[in-house]
């Protein structure tokens, strides 16, 4: 975790810094732009422009390492699920944020294709991070089965009777139920409102009782897992679904991202353009 911060820091001021400091030039017209004191800094080929693409290139590069991982046992066992989706997420969301500084805001030809593909890609890959926290999994990662889900609500139910709250769990399964109803969108959003709205009043339930600090950070917990596990119980099919559909559709811009950037970049060691770092 403090590596991820750690890059989203250091990624934010980069990207802060060169808007900041180099504002005047991506505002200027591309006939000015040659005459600017930073233009053989940041144009494209220049040492800092440059560097935008080739981090920004590599950072789209290194979101394969996910769907590796996921598919090569020899992996399985470096690090969490969890930990390797969060780095997928940030190479996902700062390589075309990169990419854009490499481009100088200035779109044209094949290597638009590539950026507006990876923009796609970037914006879809949201979605996608959305659907993917609606689906329950295990501590491996695996999406969970109706009969998985409903063996855990047992555990988790039971773990939460040792602590002695077993005796108002039906009224929130109950509740939960209500606010379903159907197992459509609309379904899903109340779900996840009912989800807080419960956690919240838990809280001010354990503490109105006095329960110790320590006994309530060991429970909450448990309260959050069972009423995110009753309410997948309800929508499985619906998000499942729903993933499988994005998949689909998020595939085909992520094989023409890489083309494209395949071909740009051997289009512009071919034109002459040189590592200058």
């Amino acid at each position: 975790m403090f590596i991820i911060f750690g890059l989203i820091f250091i990624t934010a001021l980069a990207i802060f810094t060169a808007l900041r400091l180099g504002a005047d030039y991506y505002l200027a017209a591309l006939a000015e732009r040659p005459q600017h004191p930073l233009h053989n800094l940041l144009k494209p080929s220049g040492l800092i422009g440059q560097g935008f693409g080739v981090v920004g290139g590599l950072f789209c590069v290194l979101t394969l390492l996910y769907p590796i991982r996921k598919r090569w046992r020899l992996l399985e066992n470096l690090g969490t699920p969890r930990t390797w989706f969060q780095f997928h997420v940030y190479f996902g969301i700062a390589g075309p944020l990169l990419a854009t500084l490499h481009t100088t805001f200035k779109f044209g030809g094949l290597a638009s294709i590539s950026f507006w593909s990876m923009i796609i890609v970037m914006a879809s890959g949201f979605v996608g991070r959305f659907l993917f926290a609606q689906l329950p999994r295990n501590r491996r990662g695996v999406i969970l089965s109706l009969k998985e889900i409903e063996a855990e609500i047992r555990v988790v139910q039971q773990a939460l009777a040792d602590d002695g709250l077993n005796d108002t769990l039906f009224v929130d399964s109950q509740d939960s139920h209500k606010a379903g109803g159907t197992s459509g969108w609309r379904t899903l959003f109340r779900l996840m409102i009912h989800r807080r709205r419960s956690l919240r009043r838990w809280n001010r339930r354990l503490s109105a009782q006095h329960i110790p600090a320590s006994a309530t950070r060991r429970m909450l917990p448990l309260l959050s897992r069972k009423f995110f596990l009753e309410s997948s119980r309800m929508t499985l099919e619906l998000t499942t679904k729903a993933f499988s559909l994005w998949h689909t559709l998020h595939l085909p811009f992520t094989y023409v991202m890489f083309l494209t950037l395949i071909i740009h970049v051997g289009l512009a060691i071919f034109l002459g353009y040189t590592w200058i770092f």
